[in-house]
């Protein structure tokens, strides 16, 4: 169990890398759809941890990584939603 976490830890910052280097229009896109890249990244995890080791742990790791992609699109549209209110908000007087 802790051999598939760890494994889906280390895949989720090895996406979380590569997605830094992607194009602007590719970002936007898949941050803006959650369901198409969740299932997109645990897809291609497991498919890739399924290459190291055809147990439990792949499945675990995929499922570890695809859970940290939803939860770092989450906090990604929760910073932008924080960000887009604070740039449209109009400073109070004091």
């Amino acid at each position: 169990m802790i051999t598939g976490m760890t494994l889906g830890i280390v895949a989720w910052a090895s996406m979380l890398a590569t997605f830094l280097h992607l194009p602007v229009k590719v970002k936007t896109f898949l941050t803006g759809h959650f369901l198409l890249t969740d299932a997109l990244a645990t897809g291609l995890t497991y498919t890739f941890l399924s290459g190291i080791s055809k147990s439990i742990a792949a499945v675990l790791g995929s499922l570890t990584c695809g859970l940290l992609i939803n939860f770092t699109l989450m906090a990604n549209k929760q910073l932008k939603d924080n960000r887009s209110i604070d740039v449209n908000s109009e400073p109070t007087a004091q």
